[in-house]
């Protein structure tokens, strides 16, 4: 079982780039209701922005910040509250010892490295919208260019690290290892995609 030493006095805002677990026991620990707002706020911004990549420019671009800033908190909220549920029942099997709230706090903290590409977002989609955005009848990236490779590299190393704070965050909710956190996540996502496989290979049989 895993203790986490010497949080208190940490800012998770950097912290989760060195020290992920410490920085999630911060905010499940330390941190007011006020500031948990603030990191649905800010994660729900972040995740509005990311899901507008690769998609076609319906909106102009204060249309679409407002609305990552308006919708996009609802959607984190409800999607780490479904997570946490999930997470906390998964982990039981680990014998974690996470409970509702802690895993909330949690899942939203593993969230900050998305909030910290926000500015890049903004950035990519007011120079180059020709890249941030999928036109019509083309294909998302028209003419190879390093600033935009420079973002996607960027995009997905923060992707997979913040994958990977996920896993450590799980583990710190439940005191468990980053490794059972690991599957903690994986056993759901594993068991949704047998699922969906299996109802679509039966509704193409019934059409067949």
């Amino acid at each position: 079982m895993y203790k986490t030493e010497g949080y208190e006095n940490l800012n998770p805002f950097t912290a989760i780039w060195t020290r992920p677990r410490a920085a999630v026991r911060n905010v499940m620990e330390e941190k007011s209701s006020g500031f948990i707002f603030l990191l649905i706020v800010m994660a729900g911004f972040a995740g509005g922005l990311l899901s507008t990549m690769s998609s076609e420019q319906v909106f102009p671009v204060l249309g679409i910040l407002l609305g990552a800033l308006l919708l996009g908190p609802i959607g984190v909220a409800v999607s780490t509250a479904i997570g946490a549920a999930i997470y906390l029942v998964v982990g039981k099997l680990f014998k974690g010892e996470a409970t509702f709230t802690g895993m909330f706090r949690a899942i939203l903290t593993g969230q900050i490295p998305q909030i910290w590409i926000s500015p890049l977002i903004i950035l990519w989609m007011l120079l180059m919208p020709e890249t941030y955005f999928l036109q019509e009848n083309e294909m998302p990236f028209t003419a190879p260019d390093l600033l935009s490779l420079l973002f996607i590299m960027i995009l997905a190393v923060v992707s997979i690290w913040t994958f990977f704070i996920q896993c450590k965050a799980v583990g710190e909710a439940h005191r468990l290892s980053a490794w059972k956190g690991f599957f903690i996540i994986i056993i759901p996502t594993v068991l949704f995609i047998i699922a969906i496989s299996a109802i679509v290979a039966v509704i193409v049989m019934a059409l067949v």
